[in-house]
This record gives C-alpha cells, structure tokens and sequence, in this order.
C-alpha cells in the first residue's frame, strides 16, 4: 500500500512561524510500517498548492493526517479532498484525541486514532490491507469511527506501551530535500526521550493525550542507550541542533544527569547543540543540572513561567513554583550562555487587566530570550473546558481561535475582546522595545562571548528573527501605538528574592547506572 502522512495547514499566529521542526510523529508512524510505500507532506514549511497534494493523494491508498486543535480544520480540508479522490482517510494527534466525536462525524474521516498511535496505526494498515488476522474494525483499541447509522463508535481506549523502546526510529529520511527546519539559522531535529508529564497543570492537556487509567500510567521515558542511539541517527543526517520534545525533559533530574554526560562524552552527539522544556522548581532546587546542561552545549530551555500571581501559580498547580525563584532560574541559565524561552499566559481566571500588566512588566524585566504570551485558552476534552464551560465562560467554539494567539474564552475579570487585547499589547511592549533590541545584539554581535555560537548564524538571524519577526508582528496589528500609557507606567509589585540553592553533590556526583525504560505511576 501507499501511504501518504500529511502535517496540515501551518499556523501563521504568535511565534508559530519562527518555530520549524519536523513532524516527529508522522515519521514514528511511518517506521511501524515499513514495508509500506511513504511519502510526507509538511505544510508547515512548504507552501500549500492543492494542484500538488491532489497529485500525491492520487497514488495513494492511506492518508495519515495529524492535526493540532487549530488546525483542524486544515486537517479536514485535506480528508475531503483525499475522499473524492477513494483514498481512506485516518486522522490522529492532539485534537483528535480531546474532540474524536467532532471529528469521526464528519463524512470525510474514516477513523479517528485517540492517543498514542503506534500500534493503533499498525493494526489499521493491516486491516485496510486486506485484513490478515480477520478482526473487525470495532475490536481495534484506541480508534473511533461512523457506523451504518451515523452514530460514532469509540472502541476502548489503547493500553500505553511501557517500553517506549520497542518503537522503531523515525523515518527521518522522508525529510530528505527538506532542508527547512531551523532553530535560529541552525539545521535542527527533533528527538523524543520521554512521553507524558506526572505534574497535572490545570491548563494542560498533556494529560489527556498520555495518560493510562488502566495501568496508572502517565509518564514514561526511553532508554539511554535508545536515546544515544536516536541522537547519532540524527546527527549523521547532517543537523546542528536537537529539540527533546519531551513536556517536560527534566522531571527526573536524575536520568538527565546520565543523558548529559552521555551527550558528552559521545564523539558525535557532543558536536550538536540542544534545546528542552523544563519547569522553574526542577532547576532551581537542582542548579548543578543548568551547569551540566551547558557543559553538554545547551543552547535554549524553554520555561512556564506563567504568571507573576501567586494565588494563579497555586491555582494552576504550581505551588512549588514562584517569581523569585523564575528569576532566579533565568539568571542562572543566562550566566551559563542558555537562552531562556519564557512562556506567559495571558489572563489567568482572578486576574484583573492592572494584574495582567504586571505579568507584562515581569516578562520585561526577566530579560528573557523570547516571550510567548498565550491567553488563558480551556481545550476541549479537558476538566478546565468542562469548568469553564459550565461557568459560561466560553465565547467561541471556532477552533481557529484556540491556536494561544486569538481568544476563545472570557474570564469574570476581562472579556475574550480585552484579552485579546492584552495579548497584542504584551506582544508590542516585549519585542518593540529598543532595550529588547539592544540586548540581543549585544549577545548576538558579540564573536567571544557565550552566545558566540549564534555568530556565524548572524545573517539568518537578522532576516528571519529580528526582521522577520518584527514584519510578522506588524501583520497581525502589533505595533508600538497599541502600548497604554497605563502599562507604560505600571510598576512591579515587591516579590522576596530567594537565595541560589546549593548543589545537591550527592545527586550530582552519583555514579551512574543503567537508564532503562520506565514507567511512573500516577498517584493521583
């Protein structure tokens, strides 16, 4: 059979456009069935041309789609065109997964995948052909689809795979003359190491989308040797940079410390430079861990730091994380050449517009690398939808709108028309500001300093980042004139400064052991 994987639409919001990595699911899917034919298109670094997807739909049997909750409707565009053309269609990912009934109704999708889609996948291509083993569609784990009647079957949902090991390597090569993912002008790559998150923010979906009530199951990672091994596949593809797209890559700082200290003293992995998501109180009760992040050549770390407010951050279930102690981690990052990619949401329910100005200020004043605002955004599937479903809270059931650029909730404090507001306006006071500016060519232009291995990467940095950026802020109607005076001249309430942690030798000098694949069990 042909199978076609498809990434859908790009999204053109926020700092979606400057973030390009491959579709690391689509290319798992396609390892699981390798005697299949494969071929990817990733609308979001190639131009959308129907003319084109239709030739390649042509030759296909299967199509593979994955979609985000904002691009789904892309995602559906393509099933329609992929229907008339007798090709079946399947569609999995994150949307998928939180709204299967939404999109198993429409008459373009064959079967919706829920979760983790390894071996749920295998099972559908082998039942489309031609149907070995003799099962029927409905005995297939994790999938819903239309019966004869119109009404959506959900079949149980797919045990989680506890050894994430057994997963073959991703196809990296159907990303062959694609040479147009990027990480501030470097050849990056995508590597995963751990799927789930044991932390339960009351925002996130992660949860949702990882999670194993039947086995109480939510987090599991791969081990080293897996990892080692996945990071050389990558670097003989001719990249510079790795992203783990774990959630969250330090959970266990623990099995980090041995990833590291692989990475350093692997020939070929400690030529690379690396990027992960982490969490304020993970690095600040471990500071060795930043030293050795750096000594293994990371280069960017991306942090929640959410909210200035305590009673949001509690609120959120961060109640180990607080603004002295986000403060302090960017510094300790900062002073070891990390950049620090901070996240702000934007309206947390209880916050007020002059509570919202303060994040605002605090973002500036952290003298973060890159900021992303996100307003406060309820996906469906998760208990905070439900909760602000049921408090009337939800303005918009477009899911345009739930891309964490655009609006499609109100709070008891500010309405969906001022957070989007809001949005723009932190967005303005953050990157138009000359000091922002100042301080990136400082660490940019300078040739010795610890950002020096951005140097050689100068021009694409100021076509794409700097100039590029700024162009797609103005597109979307971001601009200094939209900057309040009120904001100008909000101050930043006191917050207690806390002492840098001492280094947990103990933990830091450990003698290593064996990484195997594990599993933590969910205790709540």
């Amino acid at each position: 059979m042909d199978i076609l994987y498809v990434n859908p639409g790009k999204l053109m919001s926020g700092l979606d456009p400057l973030v390009k990595n491959p579709p690391l699911n689509l290319m798992t899917l396609a390892a699981m069935v390798p005697e299949h034919g494969a071929r990817l298109l990733d609308f979001k670094v190639d131009t959308y041309d129907e003319q084109v997807l239709r030739a390649e739909l042509s030759r296909a049997d299967v199509v593979a789609i994955t979609s985000l909750t904002p691009q789904i409707y892309a995602a559906l565009d393509v099933a329609r065109i992929a229907k008339e053309l007798g090709v079946v269609t399947i569609i999995g990912g994150y949307h998928a997964t939180l709204d299967p009934e939404f999109v198993a109704k429409d008459p373009a999708v064959d079967v919706v995948v829920r979760g983790e889609g390894e071996h749920t996948f295998r099972e559908l291509i082998d039942f489309f052909d031609g149907n070995p083993y003799h099962v029927e569609l409905k005995d297939i784990d994790g999938i819903s689809f239309k019966q004869e009647d119109g009404s959506v079957l959900h079949t149980k949902p797919r045990a989680l795979e506890c050894n994430l090991d057994i997963f073959p390597l991703p196809r990296r090569d159907l990303m062959k003359g694609k040479e147009k993912y990027y990480f501030m002008g470097a050849r990056a790559d995508v590597v995963e190491t751990s799927r789930g998150c044991p932390h339960h923010c009351k925002f996130c979906c992660i949860a949702k989308m990882w999670e194993d009530h039947g086995q109480g199951v939510s987090y599991r990672y791969k081990s080293l040797k897996r990892i080692l091994e996945d990071i050389e596949h990558v670097a003989v593809n001719n990249k510079e940079y790795i992203f783990f797209s774990d959630d969250n890559f330090t959970i266990n700082p623990g099995r980090v410390k041995q990833i590291l200290e692989g990475i350093i003293e692997s020939k070929v992995a400690r030529k690379l430079h690396y990027g992960c998501q982490s969490r304020v109180d993970t690095l600040y009760e471990n500071p060795w861990l930043v030293k050795l992040m750096s000594k293994s050549k990371f280069r960017q770390v991306f942090l929640g730091i959410e909210s200035l407010h305590q009673q949001s951050l509690d609120a959120m279930n961060k109640v180990h994380t607080t603004p002295a102690k986000a403060k302090k981690v960017v510094e300790m990052l900062s002073k070891e050449g990390i950049s620090v990619y901070g996240g702000m949401i934007i309206a947390f329910p209880g916050e007020t517009r002059e509570m919202v100005y303060q994040n605002i200020q605090f973002a500036k004043s952290l003298k973060l690398s890159m900021m992303q605002f996100t307003p406060i955004t309820a996906f469906p599937g998760t208990e905070f939808y439900e909760e602000m479903k049921a408090k009337g809270m939800i303005t918009s059931t477009n899911y345009l709108d739930y891309d964490l650029f655009h609006t499609m909730m109100k709070t008891e404090q500010l309405s969906a028309e001022e957070i989007y507001g809001l949005m723009k306006e932190a967005y303005a006071a953050c990157y138009l500001d000359h000091d922002y500016i100042k301080q990136q060519a400082k660490q940019f232009l300078n040739p010795f300093g610890k950002w020096r291995w951005l140097f050689r990467k100068l021009p694409y940095v100021i076509k794409h980042f700097l100039i590029g950026g700024s162009n797609m802020l103005g597109e979307q109607g971001i601009t200094k004139d939209i900057i309040s005076d009120e904001l100008r001249n909000t101050k930043l309430p006191d917050f207690a400064d806390v002492p840098a942690k001492p280094g947990k030798e103990v933990e830091a000098n450990a003698p290593r052991a064996t990484v195997q694949p594990q599993v933590i069990e969910n205790k709540e």
